[in-house]
């Protein structure tokens, strides 16, 4: 299977949204080093904030303070999203997020 939508990660990927001045922020726990546009990020929690008007998602490891800048597209997808869900792809044993819906909302980031 080369592609999966996973509501969770292997039980640890979770997402939660608050506001954060003008961008929105979500947790995201990753089990497994994953490559997120051209970030590899290590297993562990990350703060993703995402700034949809300059189009970019900072991922800021929660452990180490360490931040990824990566660029995102935001499309419109016309659904109301229920749950937030992630699209990975794992190819040559690599896991990478393609996108993520956002729930409560019709935005769809791609990475």
């Amino acid at each position: 299977m080369t592609t999966m939508k996973n509501v969770i990660l292997a039980a640890a990927l979770g997402l939660a949204s608050m506001t954060f001045a003008s961008a929105k922020t979500y947790q995201v726990v990753l089990n497994a080093p994953t490559q997120v546009g051209v970030s590899q990020l290590a297993a562990g929690t990350y703060a993703m904030s995402l700034d949809l008007n300059r189009s970019v998602a900072v991922f800021t490891n929660v452990e180490t303070g360490k931040k990824q800048m990566v660029l995102v597209h935001s499309t419109d997808s016309n659904i109301d999203y229920q749950h937030t869900a992630i699209d990975v792809k794992t190819q040559n044993g690599t896991q990478r997020i393609d996108a993520i819906e956002l729930e409560g909302s019709n935005d769809k980031v791609e990475f």
